[in-house]
């Protein structure tokens, strides 16, 4: 009995560092689910303006959207590789709240924040050439503007919480 619990735990671990890629396509069919037990981390490539709002709406009648909340249900941690122009279509609340990442031109990490006051530390914990969505209600501190600059943040200022196809 240790043996077999022996080998779950090394695929668990295994399972940790693994990753999968796949490109998304409104044509195409969906990976398999067998993906959700041999890797915890997923990025899909391509994932277009249509693909998040079906997400965000939870429309179970996309096959992507349900592929995706089944890979959550498994822990498995999504990151959805966009066009720096679809920041602005991304609600807030899916930047804050969701269990998926935001990556803008496989390099540029799409974040936010809760509070209203965006400090040094904070920006100091992201990778360089991030982008962060503020609202008019949140301000920046003048450290975080400084290591904002230093890091080649962008800092995108979104005119309130929700995306702009979300009402």
């Amino acid at each position: 009995m240790d043996h077999i619990v022996e080998q779950v735990l090394a695929k668990i671990r295994q399972r940790e560092h693994q990753s999968y890629e796949v490109d998304y396509s409104s044509e195409g069919s969906v990976p398999n689910n067998g993906i959700y037990t041999d890797y915890a981390n997923v990025t899909i490539d391509n994932v277009t303006i249509p693909l998040l709002a079906n997400v965000y709406r939870l429309n179970l009648d996309d096959p992507w959207t349900k592929w995706i909340l089944q890979g959550i249900s498994f822990q498995v941690d999504f990151t959805f590789q966009i066009s720096s122009s679809m920041v602005n279509f991304i609600p807030k609340k899916m930047l804050l709240d969701w269990p998926v990442s935001f990556v803008v031109d496989q390099k540029r990490v799409v974040k936010a924040f809760y509070q209203k006051a965006i400090s040094r530390l904070d920006l100091a914990t992201l990778p360089d050439n991030s982008i962060v969505v503020v609202t008019p209600n949140q301000k920046l501190t003048s450290e975080a503007e400084q290591i904002s600059q230093l890091k080649q943040m962008i800092i995108k200022m979104r005119t309130d919480e929700n995306c702009i196809w979300h009402e």
